[in-house]
């Protein structure tokens, strides 16, 4: 088994669609004695499975997996929580003798893991600043005043760049934007990334998304409001499910509704790409490669770093 020394702590990272569950459940049965911790902004939801593309129960079964599938879709997890639990966890793994591997690609909660060693400045979430983008400067400012003046008056009532990132900072982590001082970690980032070129990606989350409607995701969002669930709670306000409550609502057609999922997972898509490519990821090559070769490669590369 592979040894864990010092403070490193594995990741296997990477964009959207390029394989991370697969190759993360095949590598813990390799290694074995291995849990798995997800940094995914989706997968801790109840009653969400298809839209968030948590692992199925089947992998679960067979590898242990941490904050996956526990949170009500009525509540907010941020970032902050993120980190609090997984550290807990990294402790609590170790002292099982098994070794912890991250697992996820929601930028801003692998930032929060281990930002004292990344770059500078907290990543953007596509989905949030959509919903900033929509208001007035004006309003901004307003809203930013109402949550931590103290901020606001530092920033000012025209930049709006820098309200919007305030706004993302409080709205992820939960915590004032003033009051935000970044804590060293207590993990070395040893993250494992899976490389598609941006093409191919774009041509599997086409497929996904088409696989998530005949799978039956309309069809999970009503039974979430047969629950007594209001379309407006934190679980739904992201790019896959929004448009299927518009399409619940007859706002649009099916087809509208699987192209507008397609179009926010490529927005989501070129903003992890830019992430990554700041972050000291070791790559893989993804395409053209079978599930057991990926296995063999990350393996030799926890093999070469963590012993």
């Amino acid at each position: 088994m592979v040894q864990l020394k010092g403070k490193k702590l594995p990741a296997i990272v990477g964009p959207t669609a390029t394989g991370k569950t697969d190759l993360s459940v095949a590598l813990a049965e390799k290694i074995g004695k291995v849990e798995l911790i997800y940094a995914d902004s989706l997968a801790v939801y109840k009653y969400l499975d298809i839209g968030t593309d948590k692992p199925p129960l089947s992998f679960r079964e067979r590898v242990p997996h941490h904050l996956v599938d526990f949170l009500d879709p009525g509540e907010r997890w941020s970032a902050f929580q993120f980190r609090k639990e997984a550290i807990y966890l990294h402790r609590e793994v170790l002292e099982r003798e098994s070794l912890p591997v991250v697992v996820g690609g929601t930028a801003f909660y692998l930032w929060a893991l281990y930002r004292s060693f990344l770059f500078e400045g907290a990543p953007a979430e596509s989905n949030i600043r959509l919903i900033l983008e929509r208001l007035s400067t004006e309003k901004l400012y307003a809203l930013l005043r109402s949550i931590d003046p103290r901020r606001a008056q530092k920033i000012g009532k025209y930049d709006r760049k820098r309200l919007i990132r305030a706004l993302e900072i409080f709205w992820k982590t939960g915590q004032l934007p003033s009051l935000l001082s970044p804590r060293p970690s207590p993990f070395l980032p040893l993250m494992i990334g899976i490389y598609w070129s941006r093409e191919k990606l774009k041509e599997r989350i086409r497929h996904r998304a088409k696989e998530m409607f005949d799978e039956g995701l309309v069809e999970e969002v009503e039974m979430l409001f047969a629950q007594g669930y209001s379309p407006d709670i934190p679980a739904l306000l992201n790019f896959t499910y929004r448009p299927v409550v518009r399409l619940l609502q007859g706002k649009v057609s099916r087809e509208e509704a699987q192209e507008e999922i397609v179009r926010g997972t490529f927005r989501f898509l070129k903003t992890q790409i830019n992430w990554f490519k700041k972050a000291p990821v070791i790559w893989i090559e993804g395409e053209g490669k079978s599930l057991s070769i990926l296995v063999e490669e990350t393996y030799e590369i926890l093999k070469s770093n963590l012993e």
